[in-house]
């Protein structure tokens, strides 16, 4: 059949809408007897602790799935030389060798548009194992439910891309454009691995990144994102007589409460659609050290500090703001020597996505399912979707469905919606890319 409809032109609106419906239910048959397959498939996922440096056995395992299907997955290396050259490359560059992201192109038959799916591979690390009902690495299921770290971020993502890419090689369902599927290293830490496929050429005329959303909301912005660093220098006293030193400790302390208060009062400025957050202006402290000689007040203490901010803030706007707020607090404590902020960690633009052709698409995908409307908006989070803005293709972020506790004890991600997302994003791909 999938050659019969491949070679045979349209008769027009009546035999098109047929074959629409004879590839829909082939769809469903396929999903639902291959859908136990690919539950067993997210398990195998969440069982490898691909944290950042430690990708190597996951990579292998989805390259392995990948030419199981007849495809190639195109490596496309992490290295240092490379990223150094890329302006929008973040740090750490790693120097462990053999780190790679992989891209599968399906190609189409002419004449229809291109579409990325972009999931990732790597996961934040699981923590305290002591905290966590079920073994962060074990992959169990419980009352409808994978439990693990990463099962809902992002081994999902990853186990129904590859779930969509099996179901477009084994069924009837012809596409005119191309078919890119990117599975990347980095998106927890840098994102330089969507950076580095993109800039290899792995492109597509839009893209859809199945990261961090359930089945009624889809994201199209960012918010800008900023992590730093605060040194503050006082000096060493005899805590008998702390009063004639400074106490960088008790210092840093003050000035991160004051950096956060008045962020925070920034919220009282936020502007549509961010107004739908109570606090899109966020300053978060991430720790707090000092040190100092035995019985001696701390002359050294620093801190790491993380902020969000929403349009029309740039990082100029905050990182100047926050020189000045810092300023301020040195002047009034008369410190000898002003805090020092660093700002060489991660940092982002706020970030918007021309994506109606997607979200139209998407849509159209969700209600022949007979799911409820999808919710299109920004988010106080990040992705790699500022690559793909930067590279001027519409991208919207959307999927895996269901998940619950990412980056905490206990994710997990409700099953019974892998099965369905992989038909809304078959679907989509039907739309965007042209089927007939």
């Amino acid at each position: 059949m999938r050659r019969m409809l491949r070679g045979r032109r349209s008769r027009g609106p009546l035999w098109d809408s047929y074959l629409l419906r004879s590839i829909a239910s082939d769809l469903d048959a396929y999903v639902a007897q291959r859908e136990s397959e690919w539950h067993m498939l997210l398990q195998s996922l969440v069982q490898y602790r691909s944290v950042f440096e430690e990708e190597h056995a996951v990579i292998e395992f989805v390259s392995d799935r990948v030419a199981r299907l007849g495809l190639e997955a195109v490596r496309v290396p992490h290295t240092r030389a490379r990223l150094q050259t890329l302006r929008r490359a973040q740090p750490p560059f790693s120097d462990v060798p053999g780190r790679c992201s992989l891209v599968v192109r399906v190609p189409g038959r002419g004449g229809g548009r291109s579409l990325a799916f972009n999931t990732h591979l790597d996961i934040v690390p699981e923590g305290d194992r002591s905290q966590w009902a079920h073994p962060p690495f074990a992959g169990d299921v419980d009352g409808g439910f994978l439990y693990g770290r990463g099962a809902m971020d992002d081994k999902a993502g990853v186990a129904i891309a590859l779930a969509v890419l099996e179901t477009m090689t084994h069924m009837p369902v012809p596409l005119k454009g191309d078919l890119v599927f990117h599975f990347v290293l980095e998106d927890e830490t840098t994102g330089n691995g969507t950076l580095l496929c993109l800039d290899a050429g792995h492109r597509a005329d839009a893209a859809i990144i199945i990261d961090g959303t359930r089945a009624d909301r889809a994201i199209d912005a960012h918010a800008g994102q900023l992590a730093f660093s605060i040194d503050v220098t006082g000096r060493p006293a005899s805590v008998s007589v702390s009063h004639m030193g400074i106490n960088a400790a008790d210092v840093l302390a003050r000035l991160v409460a004051r950096l956060a208060d008045e962020v925070t009062t920034l919220n009282e400025t936020r502007l549509p659609p961010w107004t739908q957050f109570p606090s899109p202006f966020q300053l978060v402290t991430m720790s707090l050290s000092a040190n100092g000689s035995a019985l001696t007040v701390p002359d050294r203490a620093a801190a790491e500090c993380y902020m969000t901010f929403p349009p029309p803030w740039t990082l100029a706007i905050a990182r100047d703001f926050l020189h000045q707020t810092t300023t301020a607090f040195a002047r009034e404590r008369s410190l000898p020597a002003p805090p020092e902020l660093r700002f060489d960690r991660f940092s982002a633009e706020p970030v918007a996505s021309s994506s109606s052709s997607v979200s139209e698409c998407l849509a159209a995908a969700i209600a022949a399912q007979g799911m409820e409307p999808v919710a299109v908006g920004p988010s106080t989070g990040t992705s790699d979707m500022r690559h793909f803005a930067d590279a001027g293709i519409p991208c919207l972020l959307y999927g895996p469905g269901a998940g619950f506790n990412p980056h905490r004890h206990d994710e997990h991600y409700r099953l019974e919606d892998l099965g369905r997302m992989v038909k809304v994003f078959v679907a989509t791909a039907q739309g965007l890319c042209g089927s007939l």
